[in-house]
């Protein structure tokens, strides 16, 4: 995989030891700078102060579910954060689930456990993606 360092990737889990083990992937995959969010309204936050490269989002979560979180980021004042490319890992693989992600713009969809591999795969796709369009709009 090329370009999967120093690019900054928010996970956004309810689960401390899911967070943690994509932690973990992360640097298995590529140096990359990791912030962590218990749940929608602190990944909102922390979207605005971290400004990340990427987000990965849990579905199931209380109080604000990853699709509510995707909705919101969506619909944020800066542009540069609404296109803030999303991956959700999730275990919902329902038709609906997967319908409402893209008409989100969802950038990957993920089935949890989701490999090293796998999660690379996709973020070098996406990172290179935005890369290119950064490119091209200079």
């Amino acid at each position: 995989m090329i370009g999967l360092g120093g690019h900054k990737i928010l996970v956004v889990d309810d689960d401390r030891f899911i967070r943690a083990t994509i932690r973990a992937v992360l640097r298995a995959i590529g140096r990359f700078e990791v912030a962590e969010a218990e749940d929608g309204d602190a990944g909102l936050v922390r979207v605005d102060t971290f400004k990340p490269d990427v987000v990965l989002c849990d579905v199931a979560m209380p109080q604000m579910s990853g699709l509510q979180f995707v909705s919101l980021l969506r619909s944020h004042p800066t542009a540069a954060i609404r296109q803030t490319p999303v991956v959700l890992l999730t275990g919902h693989a329902d038709a609906e689930t997967v319908a409402e992600a893209a008409r989100l713009a969802i950038s990957g969809y993920l089935i949890k456990p989701v490999s090293p591999k796998q999660l690379g795969t996709l973020l070098d796709k996406i990172l290179a993606r935005r890369a290119a369009v950064s490119t091209a709009g200079n």
